[in-house]
Parts: C-alpha cells; sequence; structure tokens
C-alpha cells in the first residue's frame, strides 16, 4: 500500500512540474503571443503612433495604422473624426495624404481638385497624365538640388529594357517613377547618403552605362509599384527608412506580392524601420507569416519588433493534448513567468527544460517504485547503484523531450518548409535579392541537421535507456542467493529483454520512415537508420561486455556443483 502511495505522489509530482513548465511562454521554435501581449502596453503603444501622426497632419499614414492594427471601434471613429476635421481645414489633403510643402505646391500650380472620403489618393495617378508631369517638371528644373537635376537629366535615356523614355508615346510610366523620385528627394524624404546613390546613378545612366541605366529602370519600376497604391506622405515615411537600392527595391516587392494588404505591409514597415526583417520574414514563413505578422501589428511596434527580430512564427497549439491543456494552464499564467520570456528568453528556455528534465525524473523514480514493488521476492538493489541513477537520468531526458516534443512539435520539422503549394502566399522576386540568395543552402542543411540531431539523440536516450534497464537485471539476478543452474535459467528467460533494443531500433526504423513519408517529422532518413544501428550496437555490447562474461562464470560455477553436490550455495556474484 505504501509503494502504490508513493508511485502516486511521485506522478502528481512529474504532472506538477510538468504543467509548470508548461506555463512558461517559451518555445524553441516560435515565439508565444502571450510575449507579444506584453509589448503592447495596454494599447497605449498604438495610441502613441497615432497620436503622433495626427498632430502631424499626416491622414494618409493615420488610416492605414488604424486599418492594420485593427483599432476598436469606438477608439478608430475618434481617429477618423479628427481626420476629417483636418480635411476639412486643408483639402488638399486628400491628394497628398500629410503635409508636405512641396507637393502642395504642385497641386497647386495645377490646380488640382479635391475628391470625395477620406482616403487619400494614391500619388502615381495625379502624375501620370502628360499636363501634370511638365508641370512637376517645369517647377522641379528650378531645384538648386544636383540629384534631383542629375533624374530629370536621365528622363530620356537610351538603353531601356521594360520601360519608354518619356518622349516616348508610352514614356508616361517611365517619366512619373522618375518625377516621383525626384519629388522625394526635393522634400529631402530620402536621407543624403540615398538621394547621392540616386544621383549618381542617374548620372551615370545619362552618360549611358549599361549597368546604371538596368539600376535606374528598376528603380524607377519599384517606385511605380509603390506609388500606384501609396499617397505621397506615406511613400515619404518609406523613402525615411529606405538605406539603399535594395531596400526600396524589396519594399515594391512586397506591395506587388500582396496588393490586398497595403495597410498591413506600410504599418510593419513603419513599425520596424527596415525592409529586411519583414521581407526574410514573409519569404520564410509563406503560410502564416501574413496571420502572424497582423498579431504583432495589433500589439503595436515594440510586438512587431519582437516577432521579426526572433524571426519565428507564433506559437499555436496542435490539436490533441496540446489544444486542451495549454489554453486551460494560459489562465493560471504569472505575469513574472511572462516577463521572464520577454526579457531573456535564453533564461525563460533554460528553466523550462529543467522543469521538464525534474517531471521526467520524478516520472522514472515513480517506475522505479512500481517496479519495486511488484518484485517483492527479489532483494532490491541500492538506489545510488550506477546503473539505477543512469536510468533514472536517461529516463528523464526521455520524457523530457518526449513532453518537449508533443506540446511543441515544430522542433521535429525543418526550418525551411516547401513552400510550393498553391494556397501558400508567395513573394516573387524581380530585384536583385531573391528568395535563393536569402535562403543560402548551407543555412538550410544546418536547420535540417538540427532536426536530425533530436531525433538520433532521443533514439540514443532510449536505447540507453534499455541497457540501464538490462544492467539493473542482471545485478539483480546476481545478487540472488540461488544456485549457479538456477540463475543461468533466469538469464534464458530474460533473453527477450536483453534483445528488447534490438526490437526497439527496429520498430524506431519503421516507425521514421513512416512519419517522414507521412510529413509529420522532416528528418533526415540516416535518423530512421541509425535507430536500428544503435539497437545493434547496445545489444551486442551488453551481451558481449556484460552478459557473456557472466554466463561463463555461471557456468563454470554451475559445473562446480555438479562435482561438489554437497558443497554450500554459491556465494553473491557481483559484475
Amino acid at each position: 500500500m505504501l509503494a502504490i502511495f508513493k508511485t502516486i505522489t511521485l506522478l502528481a509530482i512529474a504532472l506538477l512540474f510538468a504543467a509548470a513548465a508548461l506555463l512558461i511562454p517559451a518555445h524553441l521554435r516560435s515565439i508565444d503571443i502571450a510575449v507579444l501581449e506584453a509589448n503592447a502596453a495596454n494599447g497605449e503603444a498604438v495610441d502613441a503612433v497615432l497620436n503622433e501622426t495626427i498632430r502631424s497632419a499626416h491622414i494618409g499614414s493615420t488610416l492605414r495604422i488604424i486599418k492594420a492594427t485593427r483599432v476598436a471601434p469606438a477608439i478608430a471613429q475618434t481617429y477618423q473624426a479628427q481626420v476629417q476635421a483636418l480635411i476639412k481645414q486643408r483639402p488638399s489633403l486628400r491628394a497628398s495624404g500629410g503635409s508636405d510643402r512641396t507637393l502642395e505646391d504642385f497641386l497647386e500650380l495645377v490646380q488640382a481638385k479635391p475628391h470625395a472620403g477620406i482616403q487619400p489618393l494614391p500619388l502615381l495617378p495625379q502624375l501620370l497624365p502628360r499636363s501634370e508631369r511638365a508641370s512637376l517638371s517645369g517647377m522641379l528644373a528650378e531645384s538648386n538640388n544636383a540629384n534631383v537635376a542629375a533624374l530629370l537629366g536621365a528622363r530620356d535615356i537610351p538603353g531601356l529594357i521594360r520601360l519608354h523614355p518619356a518622349s516616348h508615346a508610352a514614356g508616361a510610366p517611365y517619366d512619373a517613377g522618375i518625377l516621383t523620385l525626384a519629388l522625394l528627394i526635393e522634400g529631402g524624404h530620402f536621407s543624403p547618403a540615398m538621394a547621392q546613390r540616386i544621383g549618381q546613378t542617374a548620372s551615370q545612366a545619362s552618360l549611358g552605362t549599361p549597368a546604371a541605366v538596368r539600376a535606374l529602370e528598376d528603380f524607377a519600376i519599384a517606385t511605380l509599384s509603390l506609388g500606384r497604391q501609396l499617397d505621397h506622405r506615406s511613400l515619404a515615411d518609406l523613402a525615411s527608412i529606405a538605406q539603399s537600392l535594395s531596400d526600396w527595391g524589396e519594399m515594391a516587392t512586397l506591395f506587388r506580392a500582396q496588393p490586398d494588404r497595403v495597410d498591413a505591409l506600410y504599418t510593419a514597415l513603419r513599425f520596424e524601420g527596415a525592409s529586411s526583417p519583414i521581407f526574410t520574414y514573409l519569404a520564410t514563413y509563406p503560410e502564416t507569416g501574413n496571420r502572424d505578422l497582423d498579431a504583432a501589428l495589433a500589439n503595436g511596434p515594440r510586438a512587431t519588433h519582437e516577432i521579426l527580430s526572433q524571426a519565428l512564427p507564433i506559437y499555436r497549439p496542435g490539436s490533441g493534448l496540446a489544444a486542451t491543456v495549454i489554453p486551460f494552464l494560459s489562465q493560471y499564467r504569472p505575469h513574472d513567468l511572462v516577463q521572464l520570456s520577454l526579457e531573456s528568453r535564453s533564461t525563460a528556455l533554460a528553466l523550462k527544460a529543467c522543469l521538464f528534465v525534474f517531471s521526467g525524473l520524478a516520472f522514472a523514480l515513480a517506475m522505479g517504485a512500481a517496479w519495486r514493488a511488484s518484485l517483492s521476492e527479489v532483494k532490491p538493489i541500492a538506489r545510488s547503484t550506477p546503473s539505477i541513477v543512469a536510468r533514472n537520468f536517461f529516463i528523464s531526458l526521455v520524457v523530457a523531450l518526449t513532453l518537449w516534443a508533443l506540446f511543441e512539435p515544430e522542433i521535429l520539422k525543418s526550418k525551411n518548409t516547401d513552400t510550393d503549394s498553391d494556397t501558400a502566399p508567395r513573394i516573387e522576386f524581380v530585384v536583385a535579392d531573391t528568395l535563393e540568395s536569402l535562403k543560402s543552402p548551407v543555412k538550410a542543411m544546418q536547420e535540417l541537421n538540427q532536426v536530425t540531431l533530436l531525433v538520433l539523440a532521443l533514439f540514443f536516450i532510449t536505447q540507453l535507456v534499455i541497457y540501464c534497464f538490462c544492467l539493473i537485471k542482471l545485478k539483480e539476478i546476481a545478487k540472488q542467493k540461488l544456485s549457479a543452474s538456477l540463475k543461468l535459467k533466469l538469464l534464458e528467460n530474460e533473453e527477450n529483454l536483453f534483445d528488447f533494443g534490438l526490437y526497439f531500433g527496429l520498430g524506431g526504423t519503421v516507425l521514421s520512415l513512416i512519419l517522414v513519408a507521412v510529413g509529420i517529422v522532416e528528418a533526415s532518413l540516416m535518423a530512421a537508420y541509425a535507430s536500428t544501428l544503435f539497437g545493434i550496437l547496445f545489444v551486442a555490447m551488453l551481451k558481449v561486455i556484460n552478459l557473456r562474461p557472466y554466463r561463463r562464470h555461471l557456468i563454470i560455477e554451475a559445473n562446480s556443483e555438479i562435482k561438489d553436490p554437497d558443497g554450500s550455495l554459491m556465494k553473491n556474484i557481483e559484475l
């Protein structure tokens, strides 16, 4: 009865340790939504950005951020009322999207007519008419900015492949793209270094340098992709964070690939202040990237930066046990654990791993207590015996790995998954930075090796546990005060136990091949075949190093007993 109570108590302790580990919102291959919500500051982070844009009369930015962050309807109506008040004071904001002296001078020059509604107009359609382009180029010609002059001098360069020069009948798109760049430079929206690069590229293109012509054409195409969907003020915000020509191209590629997510992409770029993290994140997680990014945007700039800097998807419990246990436990999660995961993810992961190991250790002790209770007629082995200690340690590791894989199955999958699904959103790259250059084959193989090594470690540790069980059984038989012939029969009876490592190895190989075939585990086939190899090696080691010498010793003792039938029982034999 005492043994049953002890076993139940240890199992309860194991469950408590496992529950404590699951309360920690830290994961190896994902980020918990609780960590992102901790960055939200009760919605004050988004409110601070919206107040900033409203005070600056950037109505286009304000409306886009409201939609992307999914602000509560009551709060959204308040900001929309402020936008309407600004438009009533300055109707030109409908055309510009925000206060900008250079563009307003142009709008006044062409006598642009305001349109109805509060949604600002995209910039590009306003520049496509020939008369507007002529007026804008005349206004910019009076600029003292050398970079603007270089762009105006590149309006009619030869050698364009996808577009036509401004003087051509179909040259409106290229001309509008060049004039948009010149307008942004004149307004001081590009950094001085960026403006100088654009000006130098335009100057080289005017001299007929083929590489510069191609670069300027790509830059103009990128500007067209952005200008056809963004108002001038929003476009100026993106220009301020572009640090290189490739940054501008990446932004255009994002908007071109996902035209229905303009508000979300603009807000993410505004919050993050760089294009590469967003570009890489959406390319790495084509299936969940948009949904996870939207969840981060709803929690403000810090949450967006957190998920992009970690470059991890949001953790979502799968079906089965995790889907039931995790939501239940999250109701009782202490805030301190969320703060720990937010401030030091590595520390939180280490604590979670320790709790899982303690849970496995309590489980191993519970199984040991149950086993001892079932062998009342056999003299138990001391718990401090090295084989017992090793068994408990390795069982705790197996339980920890199993629990972690059960509640976070992503650790058994490679990060770089196949994105050829027809339903997965894609990003098509037409600028210099391509998906192949972002995802190095060496990195992909490293990620795959991490999964493979995890599976190999699980098989190896399990074989060590089986090996320790067999050693314990040998110790138990050796310590019994029985004749050598009877001990030989007991060893023969345990032959299936001694071969269990081989059976497990073969079963692990078959199971691994099935899991790999159906896509549940994304590991190398080497891990599957290694399961059988580990089984062969451990069984061979057990039988050659441990079992064979002991059996030989018993055979000699049994022969001595036959020759000396009146002799006393043999002494307790130890390995």
